[in-house]
């Protein structure tokens, strides 16, 4: 695998100080010790060295979004026509999915449902988020997932009335999501070349540290977001009490994969760089007992990925902790959350 050098930070310009060497990919077996440099100014992390983009795709050969995607289906439960009543008043009243249905009886209170956090939470299937957007009720509406992997997210949104399209260079990955019939370009966004102002929403889950030029990938997302258009970006976070706890045996680092590790501070000043209005950065705490199963198994000496029976002794006081940070206003979830419009 072809490296390149990479010694100053992509913000300041300053020469990064050494922070963790000698790391291993420990979830997919890339071979290579790897290191992360520390801004010294803003405190930005990156690889260096790190692969270059034409080897970046030897990273990738067991990734997990190879694998086939799970059934889309919930299982049933115990009051699950009560729990999709209350879900489609919340689309409907609350986000506008008036199309899902015609009795709209309970849909003059999903507006009140939908300002309940826990609710709002369920009703969007969970792990969605920020990244569910209110519908645009257009023909020509458009979300832009740039890092779609095998499409789970926009087939999930094709199924409710969007039109959708799906960025990603990974050839296993991208052909995964065509064959749900989900429309996707294999390349990087800037190669898409898609017309200015094209997408109501551009969504990038767990995208932006690996791509190289995050200043470019953010330009380009505002280039073709509709006035008013909205940007969502989730990403690990620096600042996590996962990454203070665990240090080099953090589960957000994952090289050779993750090529910078952002805090909200430094996130914040790439997106300063662009017109975006009513941005807002937080951070989320419910990947907490995962990533302390991770950095436990990780830190006694384990070399491979956790097996889902497998808990860590402590997470749930970890994952508590965590929680009372957050809702004390401390950014110390572990990953950053942003959304974003286009002036």
């Amino acid at each position: 695998m072809e490296m390149e050098r990479f010694p100053t930070c992509v913000i300041c310009g300053q020469t990064g100080r050494t922070k963790y060497t000698g790391l291993s990919d420990w979830l997919f077996a890339v071979p290579g010790r790897f290191q992360f440099r520390e801004c010294p100014r803003c405190r930005l992390l990156w690889l260096d060295p790190r692969p270059s983009p034409e080897s970046l795709a030897d990273c990738y050969v067991e990734y997990y979004t190879h694998e086939e995607p799970p059934p889309g289906d919930e299982p049933a439960r115990p009051l699950a026509v009560l729990r999709d009543r209350i879900r489609e008043a919340i689309l409907c009243g609350h986000f506008g999915y008036r199309h899902l249905h015609r009795d709209h009886g309970l849909c003059r209170y999903g507006g009140l449902l939908g300002r309940i956090p826990l609710l709002r939470h369920r009703a969007v299937y969970d792990d969605l988020g920020e990244r569910f957007p209110v519908f645009a009720d257009r023909k020509d509406n458009l979300l832009v997932d740039v890092g779609c992997g095998r499409g789970d997210f926009l087939g999930r949104m094709q199924t409710l009335g969007w039109n959708v399209l799906g960025i990603e260079p990974d050839p296993v990955s991208a052909a995964l999501a065509a064959r749900r019939g989900i429309p996707v370009f294999r390349g990087t966004l800037g190669e898409a070349a898609l017309p200015d102002a094209a997408a109501d929403q551009v969504s990038m889950s767990h995208v932006l540290e690996h791509l190289h030029d995050p200043h470019s990938a953010i330009a380009e997302c505002h280039r073709i977001l509709r006035p008013g258009g909205r940007l969502v970006i989730s990403t690990p976070n620096a600042d996590s009490l996962g990454h203070r706890w665990f240090r080099q045996d953090w589960r957000g680092l994952e090289p050779p994969r993750h090529l910078f590790i952002y805090s909200g501070t430094t996130l914040g000043r790439i997106l300063d760089r662009q017109p975006f209005r009513n941005c807002q950065i937080t951070t989320r705490c419910s990947l907490a007992r995962g990533i302390y199963d991770y950095g436990l198994a990780l830190r006694n000496g384990r070399t491979s990925d956790v097996p889902g029976d497998v808990r860590g002794k402590g997470r749930r006081i970890f994952g508590m902790a965590e929680s009372l940070l957050c809702a004390l206003g401390r950014s110390a979830g572990e990953e950053i959350v942003v959304t974003a419009r286009r002036d």
